[in-house]
C-alpha cells in the first residue's frame, strides 16, 4: 500500500497532521475541563462561604440578643424578689409588734399582702417547707409541689432548692405546666425566706424570646431561599440546607424527589462533619455531581451546592467540538497541500528512477546514451531536485570512468590472478609432493602436506638422500606471507640443498644458511627451521632447530611427547650466530612428527587456539594408522575446530617413521 516515497510522504504528513489534532483535542478538553471546574468551584465555594458568613452573623445576633434579654430579666426578677422580701419581712414584723398575733395570723397577713401585689408581668409563687405551693399569682401553680416540677434539664425544682442552707438564690428555667399539659419556658429567681421557711420564686414567661428568634430564623431561611434562586451555579446547579437528620431546611430545586436523594445527605452529612470544605462525587439516578459542603456546628445545619459534572464539561465539549471543525478543515487543506506538493516533487524522481533503469541496461563504455531530460531537470529546478538531477549527471559521467577503469582493473587483476596461479603451481612443484618418496627403501617412511593461507605462501618441507645411508629432512616456516614469502621460502630450500652436498653436519648446513639469508636482507625476513639427518642404519636422528616448533617424538608403545631442545636463533636475523647440534634416536616403529605454528595456532570463532595439547590428544587418537592417513586426520580435527573459519598462517605437516635395518 505504501510502496511508492509518494503514498509514504502523504501517509507521513496525514499521520502527523491526525497525531497533532488528536493532542491538541485531548489537552483542550483536559485544560479546559479542569478550568472549568475550577471556576465552578470556586463560585460554589464564594456563594457557600456567603451563606456561611450570613448564617453565623445571624447566628451571633440571635445568642447576642438572647444573652441580653436573659440578662435584663434576671436584673428585674432579682430587683422585684428583693423589694417581695423586704415587704415581707416589714409585714412580718409590723404584724408582730402592734397585734401580738401567733406565727399563723403573721403569715396570713404576708400571703394577703402577697395577693395585694400588683406584679404586672412578674409573676410569683410561694412554697413552704414541704415544697408545696400555697400561693401563686398564676392560680394553676397553686396546690403543685416542687418535686414535680421540672426544669429545662427535665430535672425536678426541688433539686434545686438546698433545705440545709437556706442562705441561697439561685436561676433556673422551668415549664409551669404539666407533662400531659406542658407550658412556654419560664426563667426562675428562687430566694429563701427564713421568717417563715418559704420559698420565694419571681418567674416571667422567656417563651417570647424563642418565638422572636424562631422569626428570625425564618427570616433567615426566606432570604437564602431568595438568595439560592438567584445564584447560579452551572445550568441547573442546587444549592441547599439540611440537617444532622437528613431533614432539608431549604431544598433542592430539581432534586428533592429524588429516591437516593436521602441516602446522599447521609453520605455527604458523613464526609463533611470533619472538614472545612468537603468537595466529594456522588450520584443521583445515573448523573454524576460534584457536591461541595460546609458544615455550621451550631445549628447542625450542612450547607451544599450539587453542580452536574456533564453541565461543568459543556463549554469543554463545545471548545473541542469548534477545534475538531476547524482542525477537521486544516486536515483537509494539508492533505490536499501534501498531495500537490508531493506529486510535485515525486514526477521529477520518477523520470531520474526511469532513467537509472535505462542507466543500468546501457553500455556506459558507449558515448551514445541520451541524458537530455536530466540535464532540462537541472535547468528547471533550482531546489534539492536540480542538485539530484546534476549528481545523477555526475554519477553517470563517473560511472563511465568507472567501468572504464574497472575493465582496466580487471583485466589486470586477470592477469596477476593467472601470475599467482602459476606462482602456486611452481611454488607447489618445489617441494616433494611424490609419496612413496623411495619405493625401494624400507628402513622408513615419511609422509609430508602443506597448505598456504594464500595463493602462495612461506611455509616449506624437503628430503633427499644424501648417500645411500643417510637422509636429509627439513620443514621451515618464513616471517611473512604472499609472494615475498614463497621467493624466500624457494630460496631457502635452494641453499639448505646446496650447502648439504658440502656440509654433512645439520648444525654447519643451519650456520651456512644463516648467513646467507641474513646477507641482503633489506625487508629483514627470516625463518624458523628444522634440518635433519637419519641414519637408516641405526635410526640416529642428528638435528639443528633455529627457533623452530618443537618436534613430537611418537613411540612404539604409542605415547608422545615434545623433543626438547632449541639449536639456536631463527635462520636470517643476524649473520655468524652459532648453532648446536641436537640427537633423538628412532627405534623400529617410532616416528618424529614434524610441523609449522599454522596447526597450534589455527584460530576458531572464539579467538581460540588449537594449542599444543589439542594437538597431542588428536595425533594420540589416529597413532596406529598409516602416515598419510594419521596427517590428514590431524587435518580435518583442524578443518572441524576452525569451523569455517579463515585460515590465517600456512599449514605443513611431516612425518618421518624408521622401520629399522633390514626389517621389512
Amino acid at each position: 500500500m505504501f510502496k511508492t516515497i509518494r503514498a509514504r510522504l502523504v501517509a507521513i504528513i496525514a499521520l502527523i497532521l491526525l497525531l497533532t489534532a488528536v493532542i491538541v483535542i485531548y489537552f483542550t478538553h483536559r485544560d479546559v475541563g479542569r478550568e472549568m471546574t475550577r471556576v465552578e468551584q470556586n463560585n460554589a465555594e464564594n456563594i457557600l462561604n456567603s451563606v456561611y458568613l450570613n448564617i453565623q452573623g445571624v447566628y451571633r445576633g440571635l445568642i447576642f440578643d438572647r444573652v441580653n434579654r436573659i440578662d435584663e430579666a434576671k436584673k428585674r426578677l432579682h430587683r422585684e424578689t428583693r423589694i417581695i422580701l423586704t415587704g415581707l419581712e416589714l409585714s412580718a414584723d409590723t404584724a408582730g409588734e402592734i397585734h401580738n398575733e401567733d406565727q399563723r395570723s403573721r403569715r396570713e397577713k404576708s400571703i394577703e399582702w402577697l395577693q395585694a401585689l400588683q406584679s404586672g408581668s412578674t409573676d410569683f409563687f410561694a412554697a413552704d417547707a414541704q415544697n408545696n405551693i400555697f400561693f401563686a399569682s398564676e392560680n394553676e401553680l397553686v396546690g403543685q409541689n416542687l418535686e414535680t416540677m421540672r426544669d429545662i434539664r427535665g430535672e425536678p425544682l426541688s433539686d434545686a432548692v438546698n433545705l440545709e442552707d437556706r442562705g441561697y438564690e439561685q436561676y433556673i428555667v422551668f415549664s409551669p405546666g404539666t407533662r400531659e399539659v406542658p407550658g412556654g419556658q419560664n426563667l426562675a429567681y428562687l430566694s429563701y425566706f427564713p421568717g417563715f421557711e418559704w420559698i420565694l420564686g419571681a418567674f416571667v414567661d422567656i417563651s417570647s424570646i424563642e418565638e422572636a428568634e424562631q422569626d428570625r430564623m425564618d427570616q433567615l431561611i426566606k432570604e437564602l431561599e431568595s438568595q439560592f434562586r438567584q445564584a447560579r451555579l452551572a445550568e441547573s446547579g442546587s444549592l441547599f440546607i439540611f440537617d444532622q437528620d437528613s431533614e432539608l431546611v431549604i431544598e433542592p430545586e430539581d432534586f428533592a424527589g429524588s429516591p437516593e436523594f436521602g441516602t446522599l445527605l447521609q453520605e455527604v452529612a458523613r464526609q463533611s462533619r470533619d472538614q472545612e470544605l468537603a468537595r466529594s462525587r456522588m450520584y443521583v439516578g445515573e448523573e454524576a455531581m460534584l457536591v461541595l459542603t460546609r458544615y455550621f456546628r451550631p445549628l447542625d445545619w450542612y450547607l451544599s451546592a450539587m453542580i452536574p459534572e456533564a453541565e461543568i464539561q459543556a463549554p469543554a465539549r463545545g471548545v473541542v467540538q469548534r477545534q475538531s471543525w476547524i482542525i477537521m478543515g486544516i486536515f483537509l487543506l494539508g492533505a490536499t497541500a501534501a498531495i500537490y506538493f508531493v506529486r510535485h516533487i515525486s514526477r521529477p524522481l520518477a523520470l531520474l528512477a526511469g532513467h537509472t533503469r535505462d542507466l543500468a541496461g546501457r553500455d556506459l563504455t558507449s558515448d551514445d546514451f541520451d541524458a537530455q531530460q536530466i540535464v532540462a531537470l537541472t535547468r528547471k529546478h533550482h531546489d534539492e531536485v536540480g542538485e539530484l538531477a546534476g549528481s545523477f549527471l555526475y554519477m553517470q559521467e563517473e560511472l563511465k570512468n568507472n567501468v572504464r577503469k574497472l575493465l582496466e582493473t580487471t583485466a589486470a587483476k586477470e592477469r596477476y590472478e593467472s601470475e599467482l596461479s602459476l606462482a602456486r603451481d611452481i611454488q607447489m612443484s618445489i617441494v616433494p609432493r611424490k609419496f612413496p618418496a623411495f619405493p625401494d627403501i624400507r628402513e622408513f617412511d615419511l609422509f609430508a602436506i602443506l597448505e598456504p593461507a594464500r595463493e602462495v605462501g612461506g611455509d616449506l618441507y624437503d628430503f633427499f638422500l644424501l648417500d645411500e645411508q643417510h637422509l636429509c629432512f627439513t620443514v621451515g616456516d618464513v616471517s611473512d606471507k604472499g609472494m615475498p614469502a614463497a621467493l624466500y621460502m624457494a630460496i631457502t630450500r635452494t641453499l639448505i640443498q646446496s650447502h648439504a652436498a658440502k656440509e654433512k653436519s645439520p648444525a654447519g648446513i643451519m650456520t651456512r644458511v644463516n648467513n646467507d639469508l641474513s646477507r641482503d636482507n633489506p625487508k629483514s625476513m627470516f625463518v624458523t627451521l628444522i634440518i635433519g639427518i637419519l641414519n637408516m642404519s641405526t635410526g640416529e636422528i642428528r638435528y639443528a632447530n633455529a627457533g623452530h616448533n618443537l618436534p613430537i617424538l611418537m613411540d612404539a608403545q604409542g605415547g608422545l611427547s615434545f623433543v626438547k631442545g632449541i639449536s639456536g636463533p631463527v635462520a636470517g636475523a643476524m649473520e655468524d650466530l652459532p648453532y648446536r647440534e641436537l640427537l633423538v634416536t628412532l627405534n623400529p616403529g617410532e616416528s618424529l612428527f614434524l610441523y609449522t605454528d599454522g596447526v597450534t595456532e589455527a584460530m576458531n570463532q572464539k579467538q581460540e587456539l588449537f594449542s599444543d595439547e589439542r594437538l597431542l590428544q588428536t595425533a594420540m587418537q589416529a597413532k596406529n594408522q598409516e602416515l598419510q592417513k594419521l596427517l590428514h586426520d590431524i587435518r580435518e580435527e583442524i578443518k572441524t575446530f576452525s569451523a569455517n573459519f579463515p585460515q590465517s598462517d600456512d599449514i605443513t605437516m611431516f612425518i618421518l617413521k624408521y622401520h629399522g635395518a633390514g626389517d621389512y
